[in-house]
């Protein structure tokens, strides 16, 4: 009897361990990563270049950065699936590189990036 309770417990044991070590396959995550460079336009705040620089996914801030002194910005964070927003502070007037896909918000605090897109490079973003 107390051989097989002992080989009971030691199979619990492994068993229990295996499904504890069990890691989440890296193949699903992906990591969303935008840079650029900010531009001030003659009305934009002065606050602007001391505020933060949000993405947004899903309505969750999934990175949060704040721009150089000379208005370059690189943020990232975890990316699963769909649409994402870059936030500004401010409303942006227009912007240059990227994804041909993405727009400005109707809000025009943030620039849509669209479902799939995980590297982008803005060469210049304008505030108004």
């Amino acid at each position: 009897m107390f051989k097989i309770i002992r080989n009971l417990s030691i199979f619990s044991c492994v068993v229990l361990f295996t499904v504890s070590c069990k890691s989440s396959d890296d193949s699903d995550l992906f990591r969303a990563y935008v840079e650029g460079k900010m531009t001030l336009g003659p009305k934009s705040a002065s606050n602007l270049m001391i505020s933060p620089i949000h993405l947004v996914s899903n309505n969750r801030i999934i990175g949060e950065t704040f721009p150089k002194d000379n208005g370059q910005f690189v943020v990232a964070g975890p990316y699963t699936t769909g649409d994402y927003k870059l936030l500004f502070k401010s409303k942006i007037e227009s912007f240059s590189g990227g994804n041909p896909q993405c727009k400005i918000d109707g809000d025009s605090l943030s620039i849509i990036i669209p479902s799939g897109v995980t590297y982008l490079i803005f060469n210049e973003i304008k505030f108004k």
